[in-house]
């Protein structure tokens, strides 16, 4: 660990975290349209969509493209769940509603951590990457909250085709160092997509389980001032 010279980064359940609860803001864009529902059938609803629809389909498109029809997916599976039509009028209008909000910074909230660990990564000279299952609206979030100059990259799964724990993200940021994984470490919140991806690219891997360990106790596993 003392040999890393490169830090990749998951996004979301590693550096930020939605704003308030995904459950709340469906059910805000729904009622917006017509559909009352309860937070809690969202929420069970989206669970459900969002582990169980599969993959992204790449290769048919932009990678974006894939993306946005795996959200909408994601949101249609979770209208049925509410026993709201996906074929009903307004249901598109709904979905891009929905899909924009989530692009914003103000819909996301950093981890209280986060700023002040990767300022300390960065003055000991660390190259830092965010390696993102994320579309390409990671951009402008990061940006907007002020987290984008932290870094030297930020890769998405739509900006390479390809999602974890596939190695491909962590492939792409290593080429662009020129750095081999026994020099690169990857951090992030998922024993299955960040684990797998960083033991199909040989890369040692620190998995944070929120609250117990944060971006802190990584600090101190590899030496920082914390």
């Amino acid at each position: 660990m003392s040999r890393t010279e490169l830090l990749l980064f998951d996004a979301a359940g590693t550096l930020i975290e939605p704003a308030e609860p995904v459950a709340a803001v469906y059910r805000r864009h729904f009622s917006r349209y017509g559909w009352e529902v309860e937070e809690e059938v969202l929420k069970a609803g989206f669970r459900k969509a969002f582990s169980g629809i599969g993959e992204p389909r790449f290769g048919s498109g932009p990678g974006d493209d894939a993306e946005r029809e795996w959200w909408r997916e994601v949101v249609a599976v979770t209208a049925d769940a509410a026993g709201i039509d996906r074929g009903a009028e307004g249901f598109p209008e709904c979905f891009t509603d929905l899909f924009s909000h989530y692009a914003a910074g103000s819909a996301w909230a950093v981890f209280p951590e986060v700023r002040a660990v990767l300022a300390d990564f960065r003055k000991q000279g660390f190259r830092m990457a965010v390696v993102s299952n994320f579309d390409r609206r990671l951009h402008r979030v990061l940006e907007e909250l002020g987290l984008a100059g932290c870094f030297d990259l930020v890769l998405t799964s739509a900006d390479v085709s390809a999602r974890k724990p596939s190695p491909v993200l962590l492939e792409t940021a290593m080429n662009h160092f020129s750095m081999p994984p026994a020099l690169t470490m990857l951090v992030g919140d998922g024993f299955s997509a960040d684990g797998g991806a960083a033991a199909a690219a040989g890369v040692e891997a620190f998995i944070l389980d929120r609250p117990a360990t944060d971006l802190r106790t990584f600090a101190e596993m590899v030496g920082e001032l914390f």
